[in-house]
């Protein structure tokens, strides 16, 4: 009864020690997830960084960031999130690695430092940067687009805002961008909805050569076609709106389940006023930093 009882003892203290490891994430490797970055147009020559990083309970967890590719950089190595100041011109990249306990995993980023001229830099930070509601979408065209707080219909809508704003869809939130972006609310009701936004943009040189570049940041995720049509469009339209126009420039961005992700591609304009409009087709799709720029 005695040899009963003391091999039954150690069997809970196995599994109790076991489960406490568990519970306190030591076996667990942890998990690391860095915000998608825009290239850096000078003369600004800082950016910054943010890294999400699984819980890791009452482990011990160190932080190293490494530059691995590129020319100056200043930065703090063990924080996680970070600043990364006097950049230069060039390709950098950098990457976290996460430590807890003996186990470690690491993520790396990359970006780029252009001294391209920026022509327009539309990043809805402190403005709805002109844009307006589009004769190609399903909501009232002609409307400002406006913030979150401002709207009382979120259904269907487009409007600016940050992730908390938006109401989760299909498991999609919106992670991996802490600023303000546009989107459609897709979450508080059933439906097939398209959202556009537009504004005019005016380019005083003449880009028919291809020295032109867009870039965006964009969110994707996901494969929705059981919905219908699914896409998200960025298009170039050179007379005046009709339900009828054509675009004569047609961007749309591929899938990313990974999340937020950048776009940029060189195009070719002549000197002129031109609609640009943004359009998200029956999707949890989002844009941001909306940037023109002159190649040099």
């Amino acid at each position: 009864m005695k040899k009963l009882t003391l091999l039954a003892l150690c069997i809970f203290l196995t599994y109790s020690c076991t489960n406490t490891e568990e519970e306190n994430g030591s076996l667990n490797a942890p998990i690391i997830a860095i915000d998608a970055v825009d290239t850096v147009f000078l003369p600004k020559n800082s950016v910054k960084i943010n890294a999400t990083i699984s819980a890791t309970g009452n482990q011990t967890q160190t932080i190293l960031w490494e530059k691995t590719a590129g020319g100056s950089a200043d930065f703090e190595s063990d924080k996680k999130d970070i600043t990364i100041t006097n950049l230069e011109e060039g390709n950098y990249s950098f990457t976290l690695t996460v430590t807890n306990n003996n186990l470690s995993s690491e993520e790396s980023i990359s970006f780029s430092v252009s001294d391209a001229k920026v022509l327009y830099n539309l990043d809805f930070e402190e403005s709805n940067e002109g844009f307006t509601s589009s004769i190609f979408g399903n909501y009232t065209a002609g409307k400002e687009l406006r913030n979150v707080t401002e709207e009382t219909n979120h259904c269907g809508t487009v409007y600016m805002g940050k992730k908390e704003d938006f109401t989760d869809w299909l498991t999609y939130s919106y992670e991996g961008n802490n600023s303000n972006f546009v989107a459609t609310n897709m979450g508080t009701c059933l439906g097939y909805f398209t959202s556009a936004i537009q504004k005019e943009i005016t380019f005083t040189e003449d880009f028919s050569n291809g020295n032109l570049g867009i870039q965006f940041q964009y969110y994707k995720p996901g494969d929705f076609s059981k919905w219908g049509d699914y896409n998200l469009e960025v298009l170039i339209f050179e007379d005046d709106l009709n339900y009828t126009s054509e675009p004569i420039i047609t961007l749309s961005p591929t899938t990313n389940p990974e999340g937020w992700s950048l776009f940029n591609e060189n195009i070719s304009l002549a000197k002129g006023t031109y609609t640009l409009v943004i359009r998200n087709t029956n999707a949890q799709t989002a844009i941001d930093n909306i940037i023109f720029y002159k190649n040099n």
